[in-house]
């Protein structure tokens, strides 16, 4: 599951790919050296491809080493060597992986970026997506990633610190174990005063809807004033998104549609953003709110807008998973963890090339149902997104 549109995160990449320098490769211990130095985003970069079609081309020179080896014993030793490091075929120990891998790091760019240190209030991801129910192969993006760090540098804006926060991570996460290049899924990254700021923002929209809504006009005063004595009625109209088992993006996101007609033009696109980044994280608070004791979780709880957005459907989806809901190429996923070992070399090494290519959704059609959804994630938020701007 991709987190659809979502924000791009503001850091310095190119857009474009850039190409490995080539080099001979003789045998699986130079085809391993390649694949090393494919741990950096630059290598895979995707976030230009809808403007820069020829990006594919460079990232298909860049995994090219992958086509040169030819006998048996250096395409057995490559699969070793990539099971051993990714922990593949193992779909809990590959999720395991990802995790360990993404909060080492966020917490060495925390602490040791330019001798600041930044402070992990919160971090994590979407727990329906396939990294989240412990299915995701090697090079999984983090659906709805988040972090959110303490901020209050003295010198520096929240915004300079979260670029530069994102900037770290794009350069040091490890694009073998989890990758930052799938479309629209660069982890959100906010500052504690940045988060406070906007749930009172969007609370303050929240209500401001519904007085108009109970009141019909009038001057705000009389509205606000009116509003302790209808906002039941109202809330009926705008469930707590735990309560809802809609899926249609369209369908459960009444209130984000309906706050977005009142906001001007230039907030929406933050709104919807927001919106996407505080249901995970509300979701993982009430999943596990061991150990969170900083303020900012209780004002989360009690937000209205945290409560009543809905754009992701997380609660729809997880209810949906606890009947037994599982997507297809993760029960495919679940047989190939049973049936890897007794595949042939050459069979396992054309699939180990496809997932290592998965990282910049640059994997064949071969073995397309490990890797293909069971729609069109796009087409599905497609009325959302376009009423939200």
């Amino acid at each position: 599951m991709l987190r659809v549109n979502a924000k791009s995160a503001n850091v310095n990449f190119k857009g474009t790919p850039q190409r490995l320098q080539s080099g001979v490769v003789k045998d699986y211990q130079d085809a391993l050296c390649f694949w090393e130095r494919l741990r950096s985003a630059k290598y895979l970069d995707v976030h230009s491809d809808k403007t820069s079609p020829y990006n594919k081309v460079i990232r298909q020179n860049n995994y090219s080493f992958l086509d040169k080896l030819t006998t048996i014993f250096d395409k057995s030793r490559f699969i070793q060597q990539f099971c051993e490091f990714t922990k593949f075929p193992n779909l809990a120990l590959i999720s395991q992986n990802i995790d360990n891998t993404f909060r080492t790091c966020i917490q060495n760019v925390s602490t040791d970026l330019n001798s600041r240190s930044y402070g992990i209030i919160d971090s994590g991801y979407d727990t329906t997506c396939s990294l989240g129910l412990r299915k995701a192969f090697p090079g999984s993006d983090l659906d709805k990633g988040y972090i959110i760090i303490e901020g209050n540098h003295p010198y520096l804006s929240d915004e300079t610190l979260t670029n530069e926060f994102k900037g770290q991570l794009w350069h040091n996460l490890d694009q073998r174990i989890v990758s930052l290049n799938h479309p629209d899924t660069f982890p959100d990254v906010y500052t504690k005063n940045q988060v406070l700021s906007m749930l009172s923002k969007m609370d303050l929209a929240s209500y401001k809807l519904f007085v108009r809504e109970i009141m019909g006009g009038g001057s705000f005063f009389r509205m606000f004033a009116s509003a302790i004595f209808g906002i039941h009625n109202v809330e009926k109209k705008y469930p707590d998104a735990v309560n809802s088992s809609e899926t249609d993006p369209y369908n459960a996101a009444i209130l984000n549609r309906a706050i977005a007609r009142t906001l001007p033009s230039y907030e929406r696109e933050g709104a919807k953003n927001f919106a996407f980044f505080i249901e995970t994280v509300l979701s993982n608070l009430r999943k596990n709110p061991t150990g969170k004791t900083d303020e900012l979780f209780s004002k989360i709880k009690a937000s209205m807008f945290a409560r009543k957005s809905n754009v992701t459907q997380n609660s729809a989806w997880q209810e949906r998973i606890n009947n037994g809901y599982l997507k297809s190429k993760l029960r495919h996923r679940e047989q190939l963890e049973r049936d890897f070992a007794g595949m042939d070399v050459e069979t396992k090494y054309e699939l180990v090339k496809d997932v290592i290519k998965s990282s910049s959704n640059d994997e064949g059609t071969r073995f397309v149902q490990f890797f293909k959804n069971d729609d069109d994630i796009s087409n599905r938020y497609q009325r959302l997104l376009e009423s939200l701007r």
